[in-house]
């Protein structure tokens, strides 16, 4: 049990190592056995990779737009045209829907149900269980010409928003509280200055955070529902474009990566940086917190990053410890962590993926979409 308590993460340690964690100025005394148990555990996968590390069998070489857990199972936007459904541990997919999918995301509140957005402007809201349900399947270009060419979309943690943005930088919330199936209500808009890269809702559910490009790389703050501009605060984030977001479930952080090679901590409350981390070489391309908030994971990924680069990191959101950093066969594009337990999965990208040539020279994994589990300590 990773979640051990003093008196057994202690007798796994010498004392003095014990004594060092409790008496580490930077380990605050109530994460001291968390700590000790994740040190423990991410020793024990560095031991013995291959029966913790996995693939998707069964998932083509293809490159992706995006990745989320539907419940056990992962469902993947690819870029031929197509949301695939897949079960970990089987050699086939489960279902899947064609389109020209850009981005989804599964509800927070109930896993088995997706929203996606296509560049065409499609919106569907649909259940992952069944390829031929959908709550609702929308034409947005109906509604407005400018709502086309979507990038991304996200969910507000009541389920009851979506915001998504397109290619010119226009941001918009789509209005789920109608109860009638086919009917959903435009909320309000907004458009961007700067290139709109990733976006996060609160934990509260009450601003949006948006990633966006320039130098210095900002994140905007914006109220939700309104989006009012005038209430709206922007801090700088990065020297460099600011690229990926994360939200930590327990409401402690945001997290933003940045074309600077470094990871940032805020306070969302009082819009503070609280930490930041170095560890990347590359720019920052992904990151997410797993579930319970206690680690935070990204991978690296952009023009100059090649594979064989310690691409994949995780470090503790509690003490900031480093607990694993990982030489992927290519760049890491997206990071995603299981709903309720320490399982990552992430995508490379297939471009910069070895050859079957070299492969079989280098001995190097060429699967698109890798797991990684934490064992227990």
């Amino acid at each position: 049990d990773i979640w051990g308590g003093r008196s057994r993460a202690a007798a796994q340690m010498t004392s003095s190592a014990y004594i060092a964690h409790v008496l580490d100025p930077l380990i605050s005394p109530q994460y001291v056995d968390q700590d000790m148990a994740y040190e423990k555990a991410f020793a024990k996968l560095a031991d013995d990779p291959p029966g913790r590390r996995d693939y998707l069998r069964g998932f083509k070489r293809c490159s992706t737009y995006a990745i989320d857990w539907a419940g056990d199972k992962l469902l993947i936007a690819t870029k031929d045209n197509a949301l695939r459904l897949h079960e970990p541990g089987q050699s086939s997919e489960l279902r899947s829907w064609p389109g020209e999918w850009m981005s989804m995301q599964c509800d927070p509140n109930s896993p088995h149900v997706a929203a996606a957005v296509a560049w065409g402007g499609k919106f569907r809201v649909f259940d992952t269980r069944d390829s031929a349900s959908y709550v609702h399947d929308v034409e947005l270009r109906k509604t407005s010409t400018s709502m086309k060419e979507f990038l991304f979309l996200c969910w507000s943690p009541d389920s009851k928003f979506i915001a998504v943005n397109n290619r010119s930088d226009q941001v918009y919330l789509i209005d789920l509280r109608q109860t009638q199936s086919a009917s959903i209500r435009l909320g309000a808009s907004m458009s961007m200055q700067h290139e709109v890269n990733q976006m996060v809702w609160s934990t509260e559910g009450d601003a949006l955070w948006i990633a966006t490009g320039g130098s210095p790389g900002k994140l905007h703050v914006y109220p939700t529902p309104s989006l009012q501009k005038d209430a709206s605060v922007s801090v700088a984030a990065h020297q460099y474009t600011a690229i990926s977001l994360a939200a930590d479930p327990t409401g402690r952080y945001i997290a933003s990566g940045g074309g600077d090679t470094l990871v940032t901590l805020w306070d969302p409350r009082h819009l503070i940086c609280t930490d930041s981390f170095g560890f990347a070489t590359q720019a920052v391309s992904t990151l997410g917190f797993n579930y319970d908030g206690s680690l935070l994971a990204w991978g690296t990924g952009g023009s100059g990053s090649t594979g064989g680069e310690k691409n994949l990191s995780i470090v503790s959101a509690n003490t900031k410890n480093l607990y694993w950093q990982d030489t992927t066969p290519a760049p890491v594009q997206q990071v995603r962590w299981h709903p309720n337990r320490n399982t990552l999965a992430y995508t490379l990208n297939v471009a910069q993926l070895p050859d079957e040539r070299e492969r079989r020279l280098s001995g190097r994994d060429t699967a698109v979409v890798q797991l990684l589990t934490i064992p227990d300590s």
